[in-house]
């Protein structure tokens, strides 16, 4: 199983900030969440409007500052929006979208506003990235409540997809669900729409159960799944195996052009997962889905830093060596697979 994400003490992860949406919705005044699982903030988002505002009282009690598409932030814009008591709502709901606040340094006259964030309205600040280290994040901590927004973890992926398709009343294997979530690098909105769209093909044939098959005909190309699979069976020392995979994917027409570039750019992101050294770490340096970075920080450690340094330079030779006609291109890429597999674990 994969290990649960390692939370700063006190963060809640996304299921428990759904639930204390949905239990403890009084208890809420300052809250901050942060990640890039857009499926999950939508969701606290759409939760907060249910338990905030009155019906059809959006208009009146809800405010947005969004950074992104415009709109300035500043302290004073906020303390102006929480003085104002709701009108048709048991409280006002504020959102402010990356103002970058929690990564900044606070006066004592901002930190008194954050910590008396009056009972008639809740404040929610989304940002992608934050660091636990700053004054203003223990400011966040202490007078409010912070949560990281990720997706599921990976062994949890599978049930949430078949349930997904039991509320419609299909069914799915488990290797059917394990491949929509790596062709979808388990971004919970990319699964939600491909299950919308795997519902109305089975509902449109008759059909009861999503198979691999199914999923192989309706969903995006795996390459990147079979990335990975090619680069464990190299670093538990196996190049019959990755060499089957290759011979699979250039069976099945994937480019030869498109393969050699992903295994490169895998390469080079196993680097920096090894770099890393931790999911978190390579989520706040790159940016990644927290689904693809403990797989690849999983997957690192089967291999020495010098090692792979010195497979992504093979690799860029070998890229190098085809361009100029030295090498056949097929070739050029069991080379590097099966100097991957003889220096695995060195």
């Amino acid at each position: 199983m994969a290990k649960p994400k390692v939370l700063p003490k006190g963060v809640l992860n996304s299921r428990q900030m759904l639930s204390k949406i949905n239990k403890e919705s009084d208890s809420l005044g300052l809250v901050l969440m942060y990640g890039t699982e857009n499926y999950m903030i939508d969701g606290a988002v759409s939760m907060l409007k249910k338990v905030c505002l009155g019906e059809g009282a959006e208009d009146m009690d809800y405010a947005v500052i969004d950074t992104r598409t415009g709109d300035k932030f500043d302290m004073g814009r906020l303390e102006e929006l929480i003085s104002m008591p709701p009108w048709m709502s048991p409280k006002r709901l504020i959102v402010v979208k990356q103002s970058g606040l929690p990564g900044k340094e606070l006066s004592d006259k901002d930190i008194e506003l954050l910590k008396n964030i009056p009972s008639s309205a809740v404040v929610v600040f989304f940002e992608e990235t934050v660091d636990s280290r700053k004054k203003a994040f223990k400011a966040f901590m202490q007078y409010g409540t912070v949560a990281s927004m990720s997706g599921f973890e990976e062994d949890e992926l599978s049930g949430w997809i078949s349930n997904r398709f039991g509320k419609e009343g299909i069914k799915i294997g488990f290797e059917a669900a394990s491949s929509m979530a790596s062709r979808c690098s388990g971004n919970m909105m990319e699964l939600v729409n491909e299950i919308n769209k795997l519902t109305l093909y089975c509902q449109g044939k008759g059909y009861s159960e999503v198979t691999p098959d199914i999923v192989e005909l309706c969903c995006p190309p795996d390459l990147s799944g079979k990335i990975f699979d090619i680069m464990d069976a190299c670093g538990s020392g196996n190049a019959s195996i990755a060499l089957g995979t290759l011979d699979k994917l250039i069976a099945n027409k994937e480019p030869l052009a498109r393969i050699r570039v992903s295994i490169t750019n895998h390469i080079k992101a196993l680097i920096m997962a090894r770099e890393a050294g931790n999911p978190n770490v390579l989520v706040e340096r790159t940016g990644m889905n927290d689904f693809r970075a403990r797989k690849l920080v999983s997957q690192s450690n089967n291999f020495s830093m010098q090692r792979l340094i010195s497979l992504y330079l093979a690799a860029s030779d070998s890229d190098s060596e085809f361009k100029h006609g030295l090498i056949d291109e097929r070739y050029s890429l069991e080379i590097v697979l099966v100097k991957a597999s003889a220096g695995a674990n060195t």
